[in-house]
């Protein structure tokens, strides 16, 4: 039996016109613990950071502007986005919305915006800005692209920046894409986190820094530029490639469908993974042709019966039995689960990866919990 760990809401704290999601039993002490963080940010790159902060005990409190075009607090998808935050709405086009907001900036430790800092109309969220009345303070802009881009003016959408960044090139439709259909699109939001993941490292750093100077300063982090550390050493293996497919074995797919319909997805077209796979299925005999590639593409007839003889090998057993066989023999390889099966896995569970919620908005709902934990003397935060 599964069971769940329970932490519920146990009331909307409130916040001017806002409310505040706080899980109950839950330690709220963190390293970031009485830093106070304003989020600007209608878009996943801000929102995701100011749950990562607030994750580790930051105040952070999002400010939803009446002219925002994408409203994310009706969506129950971005409820864990905005765990733990205060929310203030501000009308950004009027004098006293636009004055409220800087009062709130001028009294915290970053504000978190996702725009170069003179993108927005009547007023300036730069350091330069406020470090008179705010010395401390860090302000971290994160724009699609950077200043001099032929893009600059754009907002740090996903599918903007992966279009550009070259993710969807990379990400065909199926193994044989069809002929004039384009790219196939995905939904995660890869710029975004990649993004966020780098500046949140860059605020503790300025924080770090400004308690042994004093100072605060500016950060900024273009989306766009994010992804290319992200994308790492796939800008280096795929940057001479003109299409999207995947480079593989002749022979030897990713997915296998076994003998209880579902599926494996399975890497073992490398000697060292292939080999010990052989001699378990009493096949070591195939180890030389199936390494021979290249005498193996000069024959499509003998490549279609090797493809053929291949597949039939994983009808034998079901796809977790696979997956088990796998794990004793030490080669990369699993069931390809659902979603909910893997939000249920034991390991997730117990492990705390995913928790069950009592939403003040939405009810109760799984999320994702918080995956880094610290540990000192005197508490653990989660």
């Amino acid at each position: 039996m599964v069971h769940y760990l329970n932490i519920c809401h146990p009331f909307p704290i409130t916040h001017t016109n806002g409310h505040k999601y706080l899980l109950e039993g839950e330690n709220t002490i963190g390293p970031l613990t009485g830093y106070k963080i304003i989020e600007f940010s209608p878009y996943p790159v801000g929102s995701i950071l100011g749950m990562l902060l607030s994750d580790q005990g930051a105040e952070v409190t999002r400010i939803n502007s009446t002219s925002d075009c994408e409203p994310r607090m009706e969506n129950s998808a971005n409820s864990v986005w905005n765990r733990g935050k205060k929310f203030l709405n501000v009308d950004t086009k009027a004098k006293a919305g636009i004055d409220h907001l800087l009062q709130l900036i001028g009294i915290s430790d970053v504000v978190i915006y996702d725009r170069h800092s003179d993108y927005y109309d009547g007023f300036d969220l730069s350091y330069q800005s406020f470090s008179k009345r705010n010395p401390g303070l860090v302000c971290v802009s994160l724009p699609g692209f950077p200043k001099g881009h032929m893009h600059e003016d754009l907002p740090p959408d996903e599918g903007i920046i992966a279009a550009a960044s070259g993710v969807y090139s990379l990400n065909p439709s199926g193994e044989i894409p069809i002929p004039g259909e384009g790219p196939s699109f995905h939904g995660l939001p890869y710029a975004g986190t990649f993004a966020a993941i780098t500046a949140s490292a860059a605020v503790v750093a300025a924080l770090y820094q400004r308690e042994k100077h004093g100072e605060g300063q500016q950060i900024i982090i273009p989306v766009h530029d994010a992804m290319y550390q992200g994308m790492g050493t796939a800008l280096v293996r795929h940057s001479k490639r003109t299409h999207g497919n995947q480079e593989r074995h002749p022979v030897i797919k990713r997915f296998y469908q076994c003998k209880d319909g579902r599926w494996i997805n399975i890497n073992i077209s490398l000697p060292r993974f292939l080999k010990p796979f052989l001699e378990t299925i009493d096949h070591i005999e195939w180890l030389e042709p199936l390494t021979d590639t290249k005498n193996l593409l000069s024959n499509q007839a003998s490549l279609r019966n090797w493809i053929r003889r291949f597949s039939e090998v994983w009808l034998s057993k079901t796809a977790l039995e696979w997956e088990d066989t796998m794990a004793k023999l030490g080669i990369p390889g699993t069931l390809c689960r659902t979603i909910d099966e893997w939000l249920e896995s034991k390991h997730s569970v117990i492990s705390g990866a995913t928790i069950i919620v009592d939403d003040p908005v939405f009810g109760r709902m799984k999320q994702p919990g918080k995956i880094i934990r610290f540990n000192n003397h005197n508490n653990e935060t989660r």
